[in-house]
């Protein structure tokens, strides 16, 4: 935290403004355009194009990254009157981005931190319009009550309102107006038939869902291009603000959170958006009460936990040319809000009039950072797991891609193996039989005939391996860099919206290896599913999969993992595993065991010849 705060902290220093905000960690959806950076950030935002595993057409998907942001807001207050959310009055901070891509991870997971948690800070101002932070104190942080990110023992039924915004009253900013994504559109886009409904639904195995009495379309929603608040009494710890600070903090001694949707893509364009989007749907209730929509809406917009704001952006409006989507990442408020471009969410011009729409991948990768998942990664590509709708589903076409399996366990859709014969989803069993450590592996160096269920067929679906830990009990010996690895088993659904309909060819009736180290808490950060390697033809070591070697550490943790798949068929894989103790040849000889899985025991070993 010491390290942060110094590399924050800038000369100059010309004002301080101290008082009580509210978090907001932002994460984005890849995508394969680029686009000129934000006109309020004077550096590109993003690194270079990265290239990913083969999508379903064979060709290779370049994905860009949108670097996360750590957003400082006010906190948010329930009205007396009306029991609407609304930002605390009380508040004197402004809408700045404390921290951009790799320092905001940074800071997220050194403090510790979430979206809804409440800080107390100092920001010093240099009279260049420089930001720093020159303190900082957590003193409230989001729960999993206000969260819902991880399944516990019953159907998560969320909350929704998708917003159309309107941006005419940009005069020549060449906007195009979301014609094309009407209200009905946008209803069939939420829908179960192939919409957002079924897609999240499915994949969760109906764990968590978006019923249609609690999800609502608004819109179009006219919002002013430009505009700016005015403080309750005039700032005078304000007054002689240079303009460039003034600008940084879109704040002066008479007025605050001024924004301009034409030009920029600050935290300021984002509030602008919501008070509006809030405050139209607020007096649609408030024109026709005992309208039944608008009795829907006055439940949804009252509800107090876990309600999503989808907010579709018109093209060419500043965010959207900053970015596909960005949403609040594991947000534990009770209004959580996602931005989305709408040329995102429309079919190519290209397509066909008869052509089936493409699902929400997009949503469903906002929707799936709401609720506290990271990117996929592939090696060094940050977005780039081809088999998780949090990495790259440019290739999932008009199917459903569900999240891979250490995601599925991370927000507790699905879990390790139950004993043979246990009926699937069945919320008792823990899915331990499955979470195999050292222990598993004192007796005999392989455990042979395992089955690996296809994940779309019941929710006790992966083997988790980590031969650096004593057992899978909390608080046991773990060998220092121990890695978890998932052995899962994706088949491709041939049916229309099925669990894996868009799973790409390349990885159809294939073993997925991932490594992830992450547990199931809001509170561990910095963890990311890894994609490694799939077979039965491994890229990398060919008939088996074979992981790096740890050298066992004084308690005889360590060593590596030798996968081997034995047959695959539409429904299941059935593999053998076995743990290595000694890398490249068999050195003891006398302990009947296989110490280094290569099929063959002591007598019978060349190597003990």
């Amino acid at each position: 935290m010491l390290a942060i705060l110094a590399t924050l902290l800038m000369s100059a220093q010309a004002t301080k403004i101290s008082g009580i905000g509210m978090l907001r960690y932002m994460e984005g959806a890849p995508s394969a355009r680029r686009h000129p950076p934000p006109l309020h950030h004077p550096q590109p935002r993003r690194p270079p194009p990265q290239r990913s595993p083969p999508a379903s057409d064979g060709k290779a998907l370049q994905t860009v990254i949108t670097p996360p942001q750590l957003q400082l807001l006010c906190p948010q207050i329930i009205d007396v009157f009306t029991g609407f959310p609304k930002d605390d009055p009380d508040c004197v901070l402004p809408r700045v981005v404390l921290a951009e891509g790799a320092m905001a991870a940074e800071m997220q997971t050194e403090i510790g931190m979430t979206s809804g948690d409440i800080v107390n800070v100092t920001l010093d101002v240099a009279a260049n319009g420089s930001l720093s932070l020159s303190s900082f104190k957590t003193l409230a942080r989001g729960s999993q009550k206000g969260c819902k990110c991880i399944y516990a023992d019953k159907p998560i039924d969320d909350r929704l309102v998708l917003y159309l915004l309107d941006f005419s009253s940009c005069p020549g900013a060449g906007m195009a107006p979301p014609a094309a994504l009407t209200p009905e559109a946008a209803r069939r886009l939420l829908s179960a038939g192939g919409g957002l409904q079924a897609y999240q639904e499915t994949c969760s195995y109906y764990k968590r869902y978006l019923n249609p009495d609690n999800t609502a379309v608004v819109g179009p929603v006219p919002v002013p291009c430009t505009g700016a608040l005015s403080h309750p009494q005039p700032r005078t710890d304000l007054v002689g603000l240079s303009g460039a600070a003034a600008n940084a903090l879109r704040m002066n001694s008479t007025h605050t959170g001024w924004w301009d949707l034409s030009r920029t893509c600050t935290p300021a364009e984002m509030g602008a958006i919501e008070r509006a989007a809030e405050a139209f749907a607020q007096q649609l209730i408030a024109t026709n009460p005992d309208d039944p929509e608008a009795r829907k809406l006055l439940a949804i917009l009252t509800w107090k936990e876990r309600r999503r704001s989808i907010f579709v952006l018109p093209p060419g409006s500043a965010c959207a040319k900053a970015w596909p989507a960005m949403a609040e990442s594991i947000c534990t408020v009770s209004t959580c809000s996602i931005f989305v471009d709408a040329s995102t969410l429309l079919p190519p011009v290209s397509a066909a009039a008869a052509a089936p729409p493409r699902p929400p991948h997009v949503l469903m990768h906002e929707l799936l950072h709401v609720q506290g998942l990271s990117h996929a990664a592939y090696g060094a590509l940050e977005a780039g797991d081809p088999t998780d709708v949090m990495g790259t589903f440019g290739g999932a076409g008009t199917g459903l891609l569900c999240p891979n399996a250490p995601n599925m366990y991370r927000i507790g859709w699905a879990k390790p193996i139950n004993p043979p014969g246990t009926p699937p989803f069945i919320i008792e069993t823990s899915g331990a039989w499955g979470n195999l450590t050292a222990k598993n592996f004192t007796t005999d160096s392989w455990i042979r005939g395992l089955i690996i269920p296809a994940q779309g067929t019941r929710d006790d679906n992966m083997i988790v391996v980590n031969v650096g830990a004593e057992d899978n009990s909390s608080g046991v010996k773990k060998a220092a860099g121990a890695q978890s690895y998932y052995f899962s088993y994706r088949v491709r659904n041939n049916t229309a919206n099925g669990y894996d309909s868009g799973l790409s060819g390349d990885y159809n009736k294939k073993v997925l290896v991932h490594n992830y180290n992450g547990i199931q808490s809001e509170r561990v950060f910095g963890f990311k599913s890894n994609l490694l390697d799939w077979g039965p033809s491994f890229q990398r070591t060919g008939n088996a999969w074979i992981s790096p070697f740890l050298a066992l550490d004084a308690n005889g943790l360590g060593g590596g993992v030798r996968l081997e798949v034995k047959s695959t068929t539409e429904t299941q894989a059935v593999v053998d595993i076995c743990r290595i103790t000694e890398n490249g040849k068999e050195q003891t000889c006398s302990d009947g065991l296989d110490n280094d899985c290569d099929g063959q025991l002591d007598d019978g070993d060349p190597d003990c010849a």
